[in-house]
Protein backbone atom coordinates (compact mmCIF):
# COMPACT_ATOMS: atom_id res chain seq x y z
CA UNK A 1 0.00 0.00 0.00
CA UNK A 2 1.11 3.46 -1.15
CA UNK A 3 1.03 5.82 1.46
CA UNK A 4 0.01 9.10 -0.02
CA UNK A 5 2.15 12.34 0.14
CA UNK A 6 0.46 15.43 2.29
CA UNK A 7 0.35 18.90 1.11
CA UNK A 8 -0.71 21.92 2.94
CA UNK A 9 0.29 25.17 4.37
CA UNK A 10 1.38 27.00 7.77
CA UNK A 11 -0.63 29.69 7.34
CA UNK A 12 0.54 31.11 11.14
CA UNK A 13 3.49 30.01 13.57
CA UNK A 14 4.04 31.35 17.02
CA UNK A 15 6.07 30.17 20.20
CA UNK A 16 5.94 31.54 23.33
CA UNK A 17 9.32 30.69 25.28
CA UNK A 18 8.97 31.20 29.63
CA UNK A 19 11.52 29.90 32.36
CA UNK A 20 9.95 28.04 34.94
CA UNK A 21 11.28 26.90 38.06
CA UNK A 22 13.66 23.28 37.31
CA UNK A 23 12.30 21.58 40.29
CA UNK A 24 9.01 21.82 39.35
CA UNK A 25 10.11 21.20 35.73
CA UNK A 26 11.84 18.48 36.59
CA UNK A 27 8.65 16.53 37.86
CA UNK A 28 7.24 16.49 34.69
CA UNK A 29 10.19 15.24 32.10
CA UNK A 30 10.69 11.34 32.65
CA UNK A 31 13.84 9.86 32.55
CA UNK A 32 16.60 9.87 30.79
CA UNK A 33 15.19 13.84 30.08
CA UNK A 34 16.23 16.56 32.53
CA UNK A 35 15.33 20.28 32.39
CA UNK A 36 17.87 22.42 29.90
CA UNK A 37 18.90 25.28 32.44
CA UNK A 38 19.58 28.55 31.10
CA UNK A 39 20.83 31.57 34.48
CA UNK A 40 18.97 28.70 36.52
CA UNK A 41 15.60 28.75 35.26
CA UNK A 42 13.99 25.79 32.86
CA UNK A 43 12.90 26.92 29.76
CA UNK A 44 9.56 25.82 28.57
CA UNK A 45 6.93 27.47 26.15
CA UNK A 46 4.59 26.50 23.55
CA UNK A 47 4.02 26.46 19.82
CA UNK A 48 0.55 27.54 18.24
CA UNK A 49 0.45 26.64 14.47
CA UNK A 50 -2.69 27.03 12.33
CA UNK A 51 -2.67 24.51 8.84
CA UNK A 52 -4.73 25.00 5.93
CA UNK A 53 -5.69 23.14 3.16
CA UNK A 54 -3.60 19.44 4.04
CA UNK A 55 -4.85 17.53 1.58
CA UNK A 56 -3.16 14.80 -0.57
CA UNK A 57 -0.50 16.32 -2.69
CA UNK A 58 -2.45 17.71 -6.10
CA UNK A 59 -5.57 17.84 -5.28
CA UNK A 60 -7.30 20.81 -5.20
CA UNK A 61 -7.30 23.24 -2.35
CA UNK A 62 -10.73 23.27 -1.67
CA UNK A 63 -11.04 19.54 -0.70
CA UNK A 64 -8.24 20.04 2.25
CA UNK A 65 -8.97 20.56 5.85
CA UNK A 66 -7.52 23.26 8.31
CA UNK A 67 -5.97 22.65 11.76
CA UNK A 68 -5.42 24.41 14.69
CA UNK A 69 -2.73 22.67 16.34
CA UNK A 70 -0.74 23.80 20.28
CA UNK A 71 2.54 21.61 21.79
CA UNK A 72 3.35 22.06 24.99
CA UNK A 73 7.10 22.31 25.13
CA UNK A 74 10.01 21.80 27.88
CA UNK A 75 13.79 22.87 26.81
CA UNK A 76 15.64 19.13 27.97
CA UNK A 77 18.71 17.62 27.61
CA UNK A 78 20.14 14.08 28.06
CA UNK A 79 23.28 11.98 28.32
CA UNK A 80 24.10 9.07 25.52
CA UNK A 81 26.97 7.49 24.18
CA UNK A 82 29.28 9.53 26.32
CA UNK A 83 27.92 12.64 25.31
CA UNK A 84 25.26 15.52 26.11
CA UNK A 85 22.13 15.66 23.63
CA UNK A 86 19.67 18.51 23.39
CA UNK A 87 16.13 18.70 22.35
CA UNK A 88 12.54 19.54 23.25
CA UNK A 89 10.31 17.32 25.22
CA UNK A 90 6.12 17.70 24.22
CA UNK A 91 4.26 16.53 27.46
CA UNK A 92 0.58 17.62 25.62
CA UNK A 93 -0.37 18.09 22.00
CA UNK A 94 -4.12 19.71 21.50
CA UNK A 95 -5.65 19.95 18.04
Amino acid sequence: MRIPTIHGYIDRRILINFVADPEVVKKIVPPPFRPKIYRDKAIVGICLIRLKHIKPKGLPDLIGVNSENGAHRIAVEWDENKETKSGVYIPRRDT
